[in-house]
């Protein structure tokens, strides 16, 4: 099933408008190729994995062997399949979780893909409300017919209010 590229929705075969967002789907119809088509799906699935708190769904999009990532929550550092487990204990106390997805990019190099966009969540973990704007690049490996993820980096947009106050201009 293909997905919305503003908000990420699934969107049902023969629509021309999104039903979560109400985006005007025949504007990019045709544009995307079948690799790109394949590659955004993976990526939206991805998010929509965390949506659904589904850590098995999430882990069959990973390339296992290869797999790194910069969290836009702590910790930091890079990280393994270490994060994953870590994503995977975060989900079991995810109570609420929305998402909008924009500006996807897809740039196409023979059997790797990158993706970048920017992302709005939001909901509760625990007993804490968050919301979150972040910047998102995705690596993908083709391995024979599947784009498997090999790196993400979500990188969260600074607080307007440390911008504010010049900590970002040392």
């Amino acid at each position: 099933m293909p997905y919305c590229p503003n908000c990420g929705g699934q969107i049902n075969e023969g629509y021309d408008r999104c039903k979560r967002c109400g985006f005007n789907i025949t504007q990019i119809k045709g544009l995307l190729n079948s690799s790109q088509e394949a590659v955004k799906s993976v990526v939206l699935q991805r998010i929509e994995g965390i949506k659904r708190k589904d850590a098995e769904a999430v882990q069959r999009l990973i390339n296992k062997e290869n797999y790194t990532k910069f969290d836009d929550w702590p910790p930091f550092e890079r990280q393994g399949l270490d994060g994953l487990k870590r994503e995977a204990e975060a989900l079991k106390v995810l109570k609420e979780y929305r998402y909008e997805v924009k500006d996807l990019r897809i740039d196409l190099f023979d059997n790797v893909a990158l993706t970048s966009f920017i992302i709005k969540y939001s909901g509760r973990i625990r007993n804490m409300d968050f919301d979150v704007r972040s910047r998102v690049t995705i690596v993908l490996v083709k391995a024979g017919d599947e784009w498997k993820i090999v790196h993400e980096h979500w990188s969260r947009f600074p607080e307007r209010e440390s911008w504010r106050h010049g900590l970002f201009f040392h």
